[in-house]
């Protein structure tokens, strides 16, 4: 009796999980997509991603593809935009021949797309969306080469305190999943380390002009002033701003600030000395970076931090896709199971990727940098200590 109880119920799964637990002959063809904001504020970075993947597609099909078929990378547009970033994962979840995507970068979009990709057993690998609930959900499809906010907020907190020596700071935040979940993890950091005298206030997306709550923060006066928004471009207006008004303060900005063109060089030379953290080191210290560092450069230009994690991300993705594909039959629950196993994988970042058993980057670090000239200079590594 026992054993047809469970044989119904295993057929009860198959049947209800359709596609998402059957197995295909390889020679279908296999699809990979990149979900990222590719139109946009955001467009710069995504597009970096997206150029990155395609560079590792396109060495994979050159060796051969994948038992003798050639990988097709698919693009999905969420412009930014959670409600279209439930359409990219509905396309790409119904697209029968997909094994998995890198991506959404974009905390609240992942947020947003994350039950369609899980209950379709579809992978995603982010390289940069690091709100921890995104792990801490208990799906098992979604797994990060970056650090997570806690991890970045106590790190930035510790870098606040012991190399911009600040006691008094200002934090102003856009109120999207990953600037406000960063807001809380580093002014929890900042307590911690003794840091209690600090200003939290909000900033809104898209804005051209951040000048009255720019107005506050110079009342206040802090040593640090924190400026956690999505996008470069609003952190090139931030800088601008704080600098037009005479705010002193060190100017510190999040991942989305390390962009030569949207930030740097849109500054208009206000972002001088000013200090950014980020997820990716410097890829060009890195030896075992060289090869694929010439081969963006030759092929697409400029080369900030958001395009290394994304290779190494489809690199990893496209050995667990062919370890799954080797007897000819591949399946989305093999690529999930795949990835889980992933250990010690020694690409271009300079350590190895291993996951721990939510999907987690295992020793992920915080990068800082410098604005000197035009260029982001690495000044720290930070690792919770």
């Amino acid at each position: 009796m026992m054993k047809r109880v469970m044989a119904l119920l295993v057929s009860l799964f198959f049947l209800l999980s359709g596609q998402a637990v059957m197995a295909n002959d390889v020679s279908k063809g296999l699809h990979v997509g990149n979900a990222g904001s590719f139109t946009g504020d955001a467009a710069a970075p995504c597009m970096e991603i997206f150029n990155s993947s395609q560079l590792a597609v396109d060495e994979w099909n050159a060796r051969g593809g994948i038992q003798g078929v050639q990988i097709k990378h698919v693009m999905g547009d969420d412009a930014l935009d959670p409600a279209q970033g439930i359409n990219v994962a509905r396309k790409f979840t119904s697209d029968e021949l997909m094994y998995g995507v890198v991506g959404p970068p974009v905390s609240h979009i992942a947020q947003a797309s994350l039950k369609i990709y899980g209950q379709s057993n579809l992978a995603c690998i982010t390289t940069a969306a690091s709100k921890p609930e995104l792990t801490d959900s208990g799906y098992k499809h979604f797994f990060r080469v970056n650090a997570r906010n806690d991890a970045h907020g106590w790190n930035c907190a510790l870098f606040i305190k012991k190399n911009l020596k600040a006691k008094r700071v200002a934090i102003l935040n856009e109120k999207v999943a990953y600037c406000e979940n960063m807001a809380q993890q580093t002014i929890k950091g900042l307590k911690k380390l003794g840091i209690t005298d600090i200003m939290n206030d909000t900033i809104v997306a898209g804005s051209k002009d951040f000048s009255a709550v720019l107005t506050k923060v110079k009342a206040y006066k802090p040593d640090v002033l924190f400026f956690i928004a999505t996008t470069a471009p609003d952190q090139a207006i931030g800088v601008r701003q704080a600098k037009e008004l005479g705010i002193e303060a060190i100017f510190f900005g999040t991942e989305g600030a390390r962009d030569k063109n949207d930030f740097i060089a849109a500054s208009e030379g206000a972002a001088q000395g000013a200090y950014v953290y980020h997820f990716s080191p410097d890829i060009y210290s890195i030896p075992a970076a060289s090869a694929y560092i010439k081969s963006y450069e030759k092929k697409y230009g400029s080369l900030s931090g958001f395009g290394p994690p994304a290779y190494e991300a489809m690199n990893i993705l496209l050995t667990a896709i062919d370890l799954a594909a080797k007897d000819g039959n591949i399946s989305r629950p093999e690529v999930i199971s795949n990835l889980s196993a992933i250990a010690n994988y020694n690409g271009i970042l300079g350590f190895p990727v291993s996951f721990d058993e939510k999907g987690d980057l295992l020793g992920g670090a915080t990068y800082f940098f410098k604005v000197n000239g035009k260029e982001f200079e690495q000044v720290a590594v930070l690792t919770g200590k």
